[in-house]
């Protein structure tokens, strides 16, 4: 397996927020760069993925015009909830899914995940120059 497209998913401690634990490695297609921590966390005896994907790095008015154009129910046909990210340097978001033993599965998942984040941000990314003055207003005044 190559090392340079593959993330390993540890168990995090809830209480003191410790990676204590290797549960699996996933391969990566494409958009590895993206992810920017993924971690298995207990929660009530069922077990979550927590995703976090960002974006390259974007100056001030990109990181206010991405958050208001970036469509974050392209994850709602996957089961995933969306949990607030913002507060980064760059645009985050923290994605939050059932946790499958089925290694497959859950490889494919991830991917399919990260395809429809790339594609969105693909989407996007050419619409912000269109209303460029609208968001350095906005990063301006924050």
């Amino acid at each position: 397996m190559d090392n340079y497209n593959v993330i390993v998913l540890m168990m995090r401690d809830n209480s003191t927020g410790i990676l204590n634990e290797v549960i699996d490695s996933y391969k990566i297609e494409s958009g590895i760069d993206l992810i920017e921590k993924i971690y298995l966390e207990n929660d009530n005896d069922e077990y979550y993925i927590y995703l976090s994907l960002t974006t390259k790095d974007v100056e001030d008015w990109e990181y206010y015009g991405i958050y208001e154009l970036y469509e974050d129910t392209i994850f709602d046909q996957y089961e995933i909830e969306v949990l607030d990210g913002s507060g980064d340097y760059n645009p985050k978001w923290i994605l939050k899914f059932k946790y499958s033993e089925d290694r497959i599965q859950t490889e494919k998942l991830i991917n399919t995940i990260l395809k429809a984040h790339l594609d969105e941000l693909n989407r996007i990314m050419p619409l912000l120059s269109t209303d460029k003055e609208k968001y350095i207003k906005a990063a301006n005044e924050e």
